[in-house]
């Protein structure tokens, strides 16, 4: 309990350190933002994790000038956080290259086949759980997309009788997909 108390007071103590620094240097550092990231989308987002970094981890008492400090922090960060950007980047490449889809253009037709099979797939093994009124009715309405009143006169029975199949359809179905 005491161990917990101190580190709170520790954390307050560090926020109310940072929270001064933020005060007295502000415009410096959004300068330095500005100036470094050429995003000023960003610079609030910057301006906040470099305020919880400050929390964390509170300047040295051993830091003589303080300003030099904060720059060589603060552009540190936005190096490390283009870093970041890019190795995301990279792995966005990567997967869609993985997936045969150029992030610029549309998806090939063998991804778009594929996708199309694979939920063609779950599909067909989900209505196979149904009996065959039910299976019917599901698979016209939310395949072949037809209203109710069409399934009615397709399958030849009223459309609350539709309804039913539908609902008691559908109710199995969430119960397999929660299973699996």
């Amino acid at each position: 309990m005491i161990e917990a108390d101190t580190e709170s007071l520790r954390r307050q103590e560090a926020g109310q350190a940072a929270a001064r620094i933020l005060v007295e240097h502000g415009d410096f550092l959004r300068t330095v933002i500005r100036f470094q990231a050429h995003d000023l989308c960003r610079e609030d987002d910057l301006l906040q994790e470099f305020f919880l970094r400050l929390v964390e981890q509170p300047v040295p008492a051993n830091v003589r000038n303080l300003r030099s400090y904060l720059y060589q922090v603060i552009v540190r960060d936005i190096m490390d956080l283009a870093r970041r950007q890019e190795e995301y980047r990279r792995h966005l490449k990567k997967y869609a290259r993985k997936i045969r889809i150029s992030i610029h253009n549309q998806p090939s037709t063998n991804a778009i086949q594929e996708e199309i099979e694979e939920k063609n797939s779950v599909f067909a093994r989900l209505i196979r759980q149904l009996q065959h009124r039910e299976a019917q009715v599901v698979t016209l309405r939310y395949r072949d997309n037809y209203s109710i009143a069409e399934i009615a006169d397709h399958i030849g029975v009223h459309r609350r009788t539709v309804s039913r199949y539908l609902t008691s359809g559908l109710r199995k179905l969430r119960v397999a997909v929660v299973i699996e």
